[in-house]
């Protein structure tokens, strides 16, 4: 058999053009290429030696080899694999078998001439036709491939090109069946001759290959470095193996890898998910819920869970495959239906990726659930590290809104630091209470110590914190649950707690701001009526209204939002989203005064006998400073203590002249 030269096919002398311009900007990958290759020839030996008893090395053991030659400057990736025969190797290294490749090409130098070419577009390239071979260009200055078939009677052969559009083919001396790929590396790419850069790549692309990768370093001396070459991969996947095979330091030691290395003492994970499925998509997964929130967790480029196909790493931080609301959850997926380098776009088409989302999403959410039934304490500190992140999902997925209810959680008046479900909240309301009460703010602390749960409290009924933030947008998606609405306790005129909720009409009345408005008007006569006409006046427009409480109970005063417009939280969380929205969080509010209180009665009185005493507005001005002053937040701060100080200077003074 003679040496032959052949001119490479159209498409692949046009995907060598581009290859050899510096298409691809990640040239390490060439190495996991060719050794996802050389793995796939060693599986084919394994097949065809079960169908074929003529088919010769069969006694070669499985294994990749890969020989870094300083002294030539040569990379060699060699497995005993089936080989190829000459024919076989002109169709596998000359062509590329699927059409529309070459139109595919002319696109990406189009792109690639218009500055359009993104770099995820430039890894896309790669293994969409399978034509991962020739990526070893990138690195060479020439490719020589010496292969010998497995088949009967076939002969040794070597392929070579430098990649100019030629290649040729010539008798070769291989003995053994397989393949080995000898790249003669650009002087840009001696980096690959060096161990620890060659063992990083392995064990970051190849590491859970199935069969073993050994390394070989020859140095610029010709010494053999490693006469017995050791295996560097793992070549086992943990999460292809069955759970009964494991132990939880497999597990916890797996933890650590995909934390990247290192976790804090104490660091265990709340939850694993161990999951294999066969249709409609093979895949394993390994999952783990952090025993602390990553501090990525808010960042655009967080880390996700790693994709691996046929257990070769194709993406390390896909956000595809789990919904947004589940991105603290870390681990990795590895599928044999998905190609390898399959970019961010190829996988939002990929329709093998909505069934593996789907499954992961349900058992994930699954595994939650039963962390939340089973492991009460667990599931608090998971929710104390996770809640606001899995309240998001309620906005967001609501094909998982049943689910998703059942995992939220708050603190509440009544249970003290103890979590509360919306199914044990309302298995403990007393039969008169007909609404789910809840009051939203900033500060747990405060919201506690808040004049509005007063008449609440006193009826036996509980009240939900609420003091993250994402919670008035999951109100706004949670309208009600098994039946009964969420009230505010905070918001539109509260009737007697026990039985404001029979009143239809009322309840109906409580969901506009208009309806507050009308009630203004057909509101019962009050004992502290004169007091109440004098603060409109006094306070005009800056107050939507000055009302009798049926809330309070020990305080004289409090500030409530209008039934059904947007409350004083909400406006708070909106104006800190968005700094310029001007005077957001200025809208006028209902001071409700308390008549049973002394000093209501006291200024009531006063008002009664002279509605121009001058005392009466700066007694009203310190009402409502002290109604402000319970939430937090007074808008004068300046004034309220002047008021403060003069009316403790009188008081004073009486004191001193009694005594005297």
């Amino acid at each position: 058999m003679s040496s032959e030269t052949h001119e490479f096919k159209a498409e692949v002398a046009a995907l060598l053009n581009l290859v050899t311009n510096s298409l691809y900007t990640n040239s390490e990958i060439f190495l996991r290429e060719l050794i996802s290759n050389a793995a796939d020839a060693l599986d084919k030996a394994r097949y065809q030696a079960l169908v074929d008893s003529e088919l010769g090395g069969k006694e070669l053991e499985p294994h990749i080899l890969i020989t870094a030659n300083a002294q030539a400057n040569t990379l060699t990736i060699e497995d005993t694999g089936i080989g190829m025969t000459r024919e076989e190797a002109g169709q596998n290294l000359g062509t590329i078998a699927h059409s529309g490749t070459l139109a595919y090409l002319k696109q990406i130098q189009e792109a690639k001439a218009k500055g359009e070419l993104s770099e995820a577009g430039e890894v896309n390239l790669i293994g969409q036709f399978g034509v991962g071979f020739y990526s070893a260009f990138m690195v060479a200055e020439e490719v020589s491939v010496h292969t010998r078939s497995g088949k009967p009677g076939s002969e040794p052969i070597i392929w070579r090109s430098k990649g100019d559009g030629r290649y040729a083919v010539e008798p070769g001396t291989r003995e053994a069946r397989g393949t080995s790929i000898e790249i003669t590396l650009k002087g840009e790419a001696k980096e690959f001759l060096d161990r620890w850069r060659l063992q990083n790549l392995i064990k970051r692309y190849s590491n859970y290959v199935i069969h073993p990768i050994k390394l070989r370093i020859v140095d610029a001396e010709g010494e053999d470095k490693d006469p017995e070459p050791k295996q560097i991969n793992a070549a086992s996947a943990i999460w292809a193996k069955s759970p009964s095979e494991l132990e939880d330091e497999d597990y916890q030691e797996f933890y650590k890898h995909v934390m990247g290395g290192f976790v804090l003492p104490g660091d265990e994970p709340f939850g694993k998910l161990h999951y294999s499925a066969d249709a409609p998509i093979q895949f394993h997964a390994l999952l783990f819920v952090p025993g602390r929130a990553p501090a990525d967790l808010f960042q655009e480029d967080r880390k996700s869970l790693q994709l691996y196909a046929r257990r070769v790493l194709v993406m390390e931080n896909c956000d595809s495959l789990l919904p947004q609301y589940l991105r603290f959850i870390r681990g990795v997926v590895d599928s044999e239906d998905l190609p390898l380098n399959v970019s961010r776009e190829m996988l939002q088409e990929h329709k093998s990726l909505s069934a593996i989302r789907r499954q992961l999403t349900r058992k994930a959410l699954k595994l939650l659930a039963e962390l939340a039934s089973d492991e009460a304490e667990t599931y608090a500190k998971l929710w104390k590290e996770f809640g606001p992140v899995i309240k998001e999902g309620l906005h967001t997925d609501s094909s998982q809104r049943k689910d998703l209810i059942e995992l939220l959680r708050w603190r509440s008046v009544a249970k003290g630091e103890d979590l509360v479900s919306l199914k044990a909240y309302v298995e403990a309301m007393p039969e008169d209470q007909k609404s789910i009460w809840y009051i939203a703010g900033p500060d747990e602390a405060a919201l506690r110590n808040s004049p509005h749960l007063e008449a609440v409290n006193a009826k036996g009924q509980d009240v939900l914190l609420m003091s993250d933030a994402v919670d008035e947008w999951v109100l706004q998606s949670l309208a009600e649950y098994e039946g009964k609405s969420f009230r505010s306790v905070t918001q539109g005129e509260l009737e007697d707690a026990a039985d404001e909720d029979d009143k239809d009409d009322d309840a109906k009345d409580e969901d506009s701001e208009d309806a507050d408005e009308a009630k203004k008007d057909e509101r019962e006569a009050s004992p502290i009526d004169p007091l109440l006409n004098l603060g409109k006046v006094v306070f005009g427009e800056r107050l939507r209204d000055v009302r009798a409480s049926k809330r309070l109970v020990d305080s004289p005063s409090c500030l409530v939002d209008a039934a059904g417009g947007m409350s004083r939280n909400m406006e708070r969380i909106l104006r800190m989203a968005q700094p310029g929205m001007g005077g957001m969080g200025n809208s006028p509010r209902i001071l409700e005064l308390n008549p049973e209180h002394s000093i209501v009665k006291a200024a009531n009185t006063l008002a009664e006998q002279n509605k121009d005493d001058p005392r009466l507005p700066e007694w009203l001005e310190l009402l409502h400073d002290l109604a402000a002053l319970s939430e937090g937040s007074v808008p004068d701060p300046a004034g309220a203590a002047k008021r403060f100080q003069r009316v403790l200077g009188e008081v004073a003074a009486a004191a001193v002249e009694q005594q005297s």
